[in-house]
């Protein structure tokens, strides 16, 4: 379980430690989890740097100011390691900059560099997350000197934080491969193909049988990583996905985790035998025989998280065409092929049912529109098309 650690006492900081363990008792996972302490380190940096401390000013009815808002959300939009060496460079020789920060002023020895993404948006989330929390737990513990004023001021400061959240464009989205780029990738991995980046034959079978089952049933990384050779069953042609908390049997230092719903999916009969095979090579391995995951590396070792990462990187470095190609994209790609593939042959709501079944997610989940950005758009432009053709019949 990640925790935020003072360096000076080296002990944990009380207040975001009884949040973390807020969030797990929701069921919160520990990616979440990490990603939330990592956004709270943020807003704990600025604190100490400007010399704040909450609880003091929560006794005088107070949170943050204005200006310390705006320096909290600037600072959110950096890289944080970048932000390290800015402020060290800005520094005096004989001085260390243990907690550096944006204040105006400094950090001008270099210009850092800007996070992607919705990495903003993700960090300042969990910091009105946590502020939120804060201001509850502060009230509860009748620590403000005049609690109906600071509950007036705490809900002043969460919601001034996030009108300043940046909005994400909906051109940004992620989409999944195109037809082309799919066929591409698969002709790629395809274990005779002489574009295949993997030379060891072992890496070469596994990777191709990682990759296809990923394309196959849109799984996650981690709820790839950690499937179990009992949850193939090659009778039926199934994989079952469950979820594996804290497995006394997963000795990685990250283990992965299965962050939906558990199911059981159905593979076509060429990739189940692909994977038998697989296997069949897999267990000559004698370490490997003393681990239950289906996935591992030349050595027998469980395959870890960052081992799909570096299959994807070196397939990118391989072949300029699939430059972009990472391994939650396969996931957006399975998702614009389901759709692609129900269109017109059932209702709406049980595409919804089906496809919420399928990815793990709940019922009433609307995660389907993080993930169908390419069909979307797609669809949308050849509706627009036919909109014009009937308007104009052709001519113009």
């Amino acid at each position: 379980m990640p925790l935020l650690i003072d360096n000076r006492t080296s002990l944990g900081v009380f207040e975001p430690t009884a949040f973390s363990l807020f969030m797990r008792s929701k069921g919160d996972k520990q990616n979440t989890l990490d990603r939330a302490m990592r956004s709270i380190q943020l807003l704990f940096e600025m604190l100490d740097t400007e010399g704040i401390d909450l609880l003091a000013r929560a006794k005088v009815n107070e949170l943050l100011t204005l200006g310390e808002i705006e320096t909290l959300v600037e600072r959110c939009r950096f890289l944080r390691t970048e932000l390290l060496k800015a402020d060290a460079a800005a520094q005096p020789a004989n001085v260390t900059a243990l907690r550096p920060s944006l204040k105006k002023g400094r950090a001008v020895a270099r210009k850092p560099a800007m996070v992607v993404g919705d990495t903003t948006v993700q960090r300042l989330y969990y910091i009105t997350a946590y502020l939120d929390w804060f201001s509850d737990y502060v009230y509860l513990l009748r620590l403000p000197s005049n609690r109906e004023e600071f509950r007036v001021v705490s809900v002043k400061v969460v919601n001034a934080i996030k009108s300043r959240i940046p909005k994400s464009s909906a051109y940004k989205k992620r989409k999944g491969l195109t037809n082309p780029q799919e066929q591409r990738l698969l002709a790629v991995i395809a274990t005779s193909s002489s574009e295949n980046p993997w030379s060891n034959p072992f890496v070469r079978n596994r990777n191709c049988i990682v990759i296809r089952l990923m394309l196959a049933i849109g799984v996650r990384k981690g709820e790839l990583l950690g499937l179990k050779i009992d949850d193939i069953d090659f009778r039926e042609n199934t994989v079952r996905v469950i979820r594996h908390p804290d497995d006394p049997e997963d000795q990685r230092l990250r283990q992965p985790q299965t962050k939906t719903a558990s199911r059981i999916l159905p593979i076509a009969p060429d990739l189940a035998e692909a994977l038998k095979k697989y296997l069949v090579v897999r267990n000559s391995i004698s370490k490997a025989r003393k681990t239950p995951f289906v996935f591992v590396s030349g050595q027998g070792n469980p395959l870890a998280l960052n081992s799909i990462d570096a299959l994807f990187s070196s397939l990118r470095k391989a072949i300029p065409e699939l430059a972009g190609t990472h391994a939650h994209l396969l996931r957006h790609t399975w998702n614009d092929r389901f759709s692609e593939l129900v269109e017109g042959t059932i209702s709406e709501d049980e595409e919804k049912q089906l496809r919420n079944y399928l990815m793990g997610w709940s019922d009433q989940s609307r995660m389907a529109e993080n993930y169908t950005a390419r069909y979307v758009e797609k669809r949308a432009r050849s509706l627009l098309l036919k909109l014009q053709d009937s308007t104009f019949g052709g001519a113009i």
